[in-house]
């Protein structure tokens, strides 16, 4: 028996006999959800069991398998209430839609025809039979009507949140060295597979390979990448045809979401508000009934977080509310970040009026957007961007007899998937009752800056763990710098790491603390005989051979991280929900608004950056 990593799968099918009633004003659903067809999987042809014991039905049976909208975890339609296993195939015996805008559209779309199931599962035991796998012990975990006509012939490879799973595989014909063999090269086709969220394997020993094969790799690749993200079919065919490694479409992949994202943004807090409706939606009237829970004056804010709340996985308590993706964009009145109306310095002085919105003021505070790190907004799911890290080896030939053995080509995944950051700000009941376009600048304002300072932190720093993204300086890969004693030597090393790690920059440039930026404007860029300093121009934002700099307090002290900042991906899901606390002081009056922001950040190309520590 051997045991290998599987991530969680899905095996879509065409439904016949699919049957749609209403009963006590709820719509219901029965139809067939996965069957025994062989579906190619990289560790072999899998043929689902359904003999008794096989399949294991306790998430149904306990209530706990949603029905989702193209195995979007945040599109919940409804659960799936009774499921079982008759004749060779898995019947949803019943199910129903929730009282929803998006189930009222899915279920519209059923009624019109569209019968696409696609089951989600994972594996659990797996019987090698040579070519074929037989599933002996699987579990589904979710029930989706799909959009994409079913191809019984494709298995598509999901991960469920991250993860892969142990499975048993138990060798019925082959000894378990050539098995392992097989599953090793099986599973470089896979790693390249766009919904992995986690760092794919490398190949440990040199295979035998012809470019034949190599071709077919890259174009599975290529599919595997663009169904994934979504991306055209002509899109891929010209991907296909031009030949461009996967390294380059990887940059092409970054631009096209870039700027498909900002044409269109599909937030899942999208609702459709026009532009008369966005400036009616008012952030202080929203708080100040939660606070009270007291929504009578707020009738169009609950109605604007129910229109929200209804496509997330799980729905809000009764003090948080969500504020929809278009009252986010709006031009605001930003002031001060003064909380209070009565005394000097607060929020009666209403000074340096601006016309920007949550997001911009949130991009606008950020020392690694001010550099050129590329923006990714208003994105529904997660985003995986594959880049390659082990080429093809050349080999020279001595003879017409020789062969040639090469490495295989090695691709990792930068997956980026939302991490919830909060924002918490104190606001004076006085300053709610006052719904004028200042105080509710104020708020917005205050609430994006502290957001702005923790993704920004999170893009240089991030630990990785407890929630946190990984930022540049624990990326793995990255290069270094000596830091003691930095000289004009030092600063150019900087570059030329980058330049080593054959990366052309479209964005370069140096970010550091206040105190090291004050050290090099008076180190003399020649030490003996030079009157130029190292760093031209003012303290916060200056020059470093030919580049710009910054100065921000992010920074670890004494630290310098210089790079191309395009290759530094920032993410945004663009779902903002408020939680108030009506109680945060009780004796004064104050309450306390907490705001979630969803981001991740992922650092495309490591080589593209270097770092310096300790620097004296």
């Amino acid at each position: 028996m051997e045991t290998i990593k599987v991530p969680a799968l899905t095996r879509e099918l065409a439904v016949e006999g699919f049957v749609l009633r209403k009963a006590d004003d709820v719509y219901r659903m029965s139809f067939s959800a996965a069957s025994s067809y062989p579906v190619e999987r990289y560790f072999g042809n899998e043929v689902l069991d359904f003999s008794k014991g096989a399949v294991r039905l306790e998430r149904a049976t306990r209530g706990a398998m949603p029905l989702l909208f193209n195995h979007d975890m945040n599109r919940p339609l409804g659960m799936v209430d009774s499921m079982s296993v008759v004749g060779g195939r898995l019947i949803v015996n019943d199910s129903h839609f929730f009282d929803t805008t998006d189930a009222q559209q899915a279920r519209a779309m059923v009624e019109g025809g569209l019968h696409n199931v696609s089951v989600g599962y994972r594996l659990h035991e797996v019987s090698d039979q040579g070519e074929t796998q037989r599933v002996t012990d699987w579990e589904p975990y979710e029930v989706s009507i799909v959009t994409v006509p079913a191809d019984p012939t494709v298995g598509i490879g999901r991960v469920l949140g991250g993860e892969e799973f142990d499975v048993r595989v138990m060798r019925t014909e082959k000894t378990p060295a050539a098995a392992a063999v097989t599953i090793e090269e099986r599973k470089m086709e896979e790693e390249i597979k766009p919904a992995a969220a986690s760092v794919s394997a490398e190949v440990k020993q040199p295979i035998q390979v012809n470019a034949a094969q190599m071709e077919v790799d890259r174009k599975r690749a290529i599919g595997n990448m663009c169904k994934a993200n979504n991306i055209d079919d002509k899109v891929r065919d010209m991907w296909v045809g031009q030949g461009l490694s996967i390294e380059a479409i990887s940059d092409d992949l970054v631009k096209l979401i870039e700027e498909r994202t900002r044409a269109n943004p599909q937030s899942v807090a999208r609702i459709g508000l026009n532009p008369v409706e966005t400036r009616k939606y008012s952030l202080l009237r929203a708080i100040e009934a939660a606070a009270t829970q007291n929504w009578t004056k707020a009738g169009f804010e609950l109605e604007c977080h129910r229109a929200i709340d209804g496509k997330m996985s799980n729905s809000a308590g009764p003090h948080t509310f969500h504020i929809p993706f278009e009252v986010l964009g709006r031009d605001v009145v930003s002031h001060k970040r003064d909380l209070t109306v009565a005394t000097a310095g607060a929020g009666g002085y209403l000074v340096e009026t601006q016309n920007v919105g949550f997001i911009e003021m949130l991009r606008n505070r950020s020392a690694v957007f001010r550099m050129g790190a590329t923006r990714l907004s208003g994105l529904v799911g997660s985003v995986s961007i594959p880049r390659q890290t082990v080429a093809g080896t050349a080999v020279w030939l001595a003879n017409e007899a020789s062969t040639i053995t090469e490495n295989q080509q090695t691709f990792v995944q930068v997956a980026l998937t939302p991490k919830s950051v909060g924002a918490y700000t104190e606001i004076s009941r006085q300053l709610l009752l006052q719904s004028s376009p200042g105080a509710e600048g104020i708020v917005t304002s205050d609430l994006a800056q502290v957001v702005a300072i923790a993704v920004d932190l999170a893009a240089l720093e991030g630990s990785g763990a407890g929630g946190q993204p990984t930022g540049i300086s624990i990326t793995a890969g990255i290069g270094a710098v000596t830091g003691t004693t930095l000289s004009a030597a030092g600063i150019l090393e900087f570059q030329s790491d980058v330049a080593a790690g054959n990366v052309m920059p479209m964005s370069f440039g140096y970010v550091t603390t206040p105190a090291v930026a004050a050290l090099l404007m008076v180190r003399p860029e020649l030490p003996t005989t030079g009157t130029t300093r190292l760093w031209t121009g003012n303290l916060w934002d200056g020059q470093l051979f030919g580049f710009p700099s910054m100065a921000t307090n992010q920074v670890t002290a004494a630290t310098m991280i210089a790079g191309d900042w395009s290759k530094l991906v920032v993410a945004e899901w663009g779902t903002l929900s408020v939680e108030v606390n009506p109680y945060a002081n009780f004796q004064a009056g104050i309450v306390g608004v907490r705001a979630i922001y969803s981001v991740d950040i992922g650092v495309r190309v490591p080589v593209a950056f270097s770092r310096a520590t300790t620097i004296t």
